[in-house]
């Protein structure tokens, strides 16, 4: 009679039966060794607690429907279909539909809508309005005043001359604004004062424009502090001066 060579299973009352090869599998990793020396277990306890704090600092990007470079999207310009088929500009990022992204650059956005790229990408039949870059230009404008607006009821801004020049002697302002029509005198010296703090001078807006934008008469410098609002008013600045034609 042959002798039987098959191997000796073991019974477990939930698994069922196990080979002597599973069994070994399963002893060879509840053995392995652990960190039971306690510098050892605080180091790695630690390690772990670190890796669970770590910051996300990837910023959203898209792909640029002419140059198909991926930006991040505060470089870009968020195109959306509108109902009737015409292209919209989102400058908000709050509009549905089906979307496409440019970058904020007078060339590209001239070459986007030469191409008519938005066809492209979309798969469709598109209306482009032949005013869309102004448009752009005009959107972006009123999301800056708008901006201003939002940072002086946040408390985040201080308007004329003296607030100004406390604001910037006591090194609590991130950024001067000053109308683009005013008087050198007073401007001269401010802006000393905020490029002596490294500080950004911003004077793409008149003085009628400003004091329109956050309700007060005159207005002819301005400073805000750090913050949230302060950034976005940088990254609606940058597209704007990006989209504005050279000429």
């Amino acid at each position: 009679m042959a002798k039987d060579t098959r191997p000796d299973y073991f019974y477990h009352p939930v698994l069922g039966a196990l080979s002597p090869s599973i069994v070994g599998i399963y002893l060879s990793r509840r053995l392995s060794p652990a960190p039971t020396s306690p510098a050892l277990f605080s180091e790695s306890l630690q390690k772990a607690s670190e890796k669970a704090r770590m910051p996300m600092t990837l910023s959203k990007t898209a792909t640029c429907a002419v140059t198909e470079e991926i930006l991040p999207i505060d470089k870009m310009i968020r195109f959306v279909v509108g109902p009737d088929g015409s292209i919209v500009p989102d400058l908000t990022l709050k509009l549905p539909g089906i979307f496409v992204w440019v970058k904020a650059d007078n060339a590209i956005l001239k070459k986007a809508i030469w191409r008519n790229s938005f066809a492209a990408k979309t798969r469709q039949n598109v209306k482009i309005p032949e005013n869309l870059i102004e448009s752009i230009e005009s959107g972006l404008f009123r999301l800056a005043m708008q901006t201003l607006s939002l940072a002086k009821r946040a408390g985040e801004l201080r308007f004329g001359f003296t607030k100004v020049d406390e604001a910037l002697r006591s090194h609590t302002a991130a950024v001067y604004v000053v109308a683009n029509d005013a008087k050198e005198n007073g401007r001269e010296k401010l802006e000393r004062l905020a490029l002596h703090e490294s500080l950004p001078v911003i004077d793409e807006w008149s003085s009628a424009q400003l004091s329109a934008a956050i309700g007060e008469e005159n207005i002819i410098h301005i400073v805000l502090a750090h913050g949230g609002l302060t950034q976005k008013l940088f990254e609606i600045l940058t597209k704007l001066k990006a989209v504005k034609s050279e000429t």
